[in-house]
């Protein structure tokens, strides 16, 4: 929980203990050291300690990165600070828990996945976006990169509204490449649906639209290492849109055929459960 909520986009004002006691459903046990003052968390295998000077800067790097490839040796354009470890406390044989870097999917990009995901979905209800009906930042995209929100339409281009309230959030305006926004009765991790959506609710020249601009992040591949300060980002709706007055129809299977199906579903020779449930309108 402490790697979670660490790891997740909160104000500098938001104790992420406060976020790990939330989701434990109980307080975090702490302490304060004697040292640094610092609060720390009186269950962790092992703290180090020490001191940063925010005019000590080194070189970083080139490191393996979440998005697969090598963060390049941009260190000498970006020094970063220094921490000087002065003490180091653990437990009695201590866990020494590493995470993975890579391509997706690993540990990395399941965190990324789940933190971004919150923390846009909080965003966009802040922004009071009505209709949000589900939030999706795919771990296969490295949890960062595309964002797939499910609106439920209200009004003529609300899904385009959706699609812009993303990149302007605070979670979606840094790094996020591309958006698909699909309709209410589609899951936005629901990649089967999603794909259906692109290939019959969506136009290209209507559908599409590019935005030149953005904030980027530094250890974008797609970016050439001298200009990844700014990257262009694509929103694509997957929306049928909500000002059309002859909409297509859509194909709905009898709702007493299905059922009998499922209900009937070992009977006809096949094991465990009947995926036709899934199809029963509820």
């Amino acid at each position: 929980m402490l790697f979670l909520a660490g790891s997740t986009l909160v104000s500098a004002q938001t104790d992420e203990y406060d976020i790990a006691g939330a989701l434990r459903g109980r307080p975090v046990p702490v302490f304060k050291s004697d040292l640094t003052g610092l609060t720390l968390p009186a269950n962790a295998e092992i703290i180090a300690e020490g001191w940063i000077d925010p005019n000590e800067l080194m070189d970083e790097g080139p490191f393996g990165e979440y998005t697969g490839y090598y963060s390049g040796n941009k260190g000498k354009d970006y020094p970063k600070p220094v921490l000087r470890v002065k003490r180091i406390l653990h437990r009695n044989k201590p866990v020494f828990w590493s995470t993975t870097v890579g391509k997706p999917i690993n540990d990395i990009h399941m965190i990324q996945s789940l933190n971004r995901t919150a923390t846009l979905w909080y965003d966009l209800e802040t922004m009071k976006v009505p209709g949000i009906q589900s939030v999706y930042i795919p771990p296969e995209a490295c949890g960062r990169f595309w964002v797939v929100v499910s609106v439920k339409q209200m009004y003529p281009g609300h899904s385009n509204h959706v699609g812009n309230a993303v990149i302007a959030s605070t979670t979606g305006h840094y790094g996020v490449k591309g958006v698909i926004t699909v309709d209410h009765d589609i899951a936005a991790d629901d990649w089967d649906r999603v794909w259906w959506a692109l290939a019959t609710r969506f136009d290209p020249k209507r559908s599409a639209q590019i935005i030149d601009r953005g904030r980027s992040t530094p250890l974008d591949p797609g970016l050439p290492i001298e200009a990844r300060e700014i990257t262009s980002r694509i929103l694509l709706d997957a929306c049928t849109p909500f000002e059309w007055k002859n909409k297509p129809s859509e194909i709905f299977m009898d709702r007493a055929v299905l059922q009998k199906v499922s209900d009937r579903w070992n009977e006809y020779g096949f094991e465990g459960t009947s995926p036709v449930a899934d199809m029963i309108p509820r």
